[in-house]
């Protein structure tokens, strides 16, 4: 048997990997420092008199390959098994975030209503924040004070002067953000533009992530045109999956994020019903707990 028999030998009874697996294997592949690594492993300590590997380092190195091979192919068990139905990329939660949205606003506002949200926050104040915003802009914030534990403070703006609403690129009207389009590659145009105008962030891509991250957070928008950021986020190079998330309220998720240093700008979605979670960005985050349609600016769902 020569060498490279020998080293096909400890793959011979070896299962064929899975999609889910083989996409894991390439996102750890991919990633600066697991590559190092590897390299590390791969290197022969010596070799023979005429530069190939002897039978002794032969072996050695086929049983690495095997032990990586097997550990890089086996899909996690126990508390992740639940996760083992999940698509294998970011783009794939996405795709399936997109046609499960039928939560939050099924609809666009109408004059007089006001979209409600109840959500946990680490950014300004850590607690439990409620929020309301119309049309027009007007607005009423409900918010823990920070260092009173119990205590809570309110805020109400009437319509600012400024166009009420932002689509990552200007100020806008509710009519204006609801005309942002529906066509995947459209969108995602749209996005990418916003990035080039603002010439802020750490690149144009990661900039696209952001503004649709905002857009997605920020604004009263129907279940359609949020499907259809998800889908154009889906577009954007560098998005990557990373398994076993919590949001900001502890709920255990699956994030797509963007493959920055650090990764901190991250999507955070149930691993069964792809709801959207929230968000976490830095040190800081949000997590929806609730949110409906109501018709008074003093109504909770």
């Amino acid at each position: 048997m020569n060498e490279l028999d020998l080293i096909r030998s400890f793959r011979a009874d070896l299962p064929a990997p899975s999609a889910a697996a083989t996409a894991r294997a390439e996102r750890a592949w991919r990633r600066p420092q697991r590559r190092a690594r590897m390299r590390r492993l791969l290197t022969p300590p010596q070799r023979g008199a005429r530069g190939f590997m002897t039978p002794r380092n032969a072996a050695a190195l086929a049983a690495v390959l095997a032990v990586a091979g097997a550990a890089a192919f086996v899909l996690p068990s126990g508390e992740d098994a639940g996760l083992g139905a999940q698509p294998a990329s970011a783009a794939g939660v996405l795709r399936h975030a997109a046609a499960a949205q039928a939560g939050g606003v099924t609809r666009p506002l109408r004059p007089g209503e006001y979209w409600y949200v109840r959500r946990r926050t680490t950014w300004g104040t850590d607690g439990v924040r409620e929020d309301w915003v119309g049309v027009d802009g007007r607005r009423r914030w409900v918010m823990p004070v920070d260092g009173k534990p119990g205590k809570r403070s309110e805020y109400r703006a009437g319509p600012p002067k400024h166009l009420p609403f932002y689509d990552g690129a200007k100020f806008v009207s509710y009519a204006e953000l609801l005309d942002l389009p529906r066509d995947t590659e459209a969108l995602y145009r749209r996005l990418r533009q916003a990035a080039v105008d603002c010439e802020c962030g750490n690149g144009l891509d990661e900039e696209t992530f952001v503004i649709a991250a905002d857009l997605l957070r920020d604004n009263p928008i129907p279940a359609d045109l949020r499907a259809a950021i998800m889908r154009a986020i889906a577009l954007i190079p560098g998005i990557e999956l990373l398994d076993d998330q919590r949001d900001v309220a502890g709920r255990r998720g699956v994030g797509v994020a963007y493959d920055a240093p650090g990764r901190d700008k991250l999507l955070i979605f149930d691993p069964r019903t792809y709801e959207l979670l929230g968000d976490r960005e830095g040190d800081g985050g949000s997590a929806d707990l609730e949110s409906a349609i109501v018709s008074s600016i003093d109504e909770r769902p």
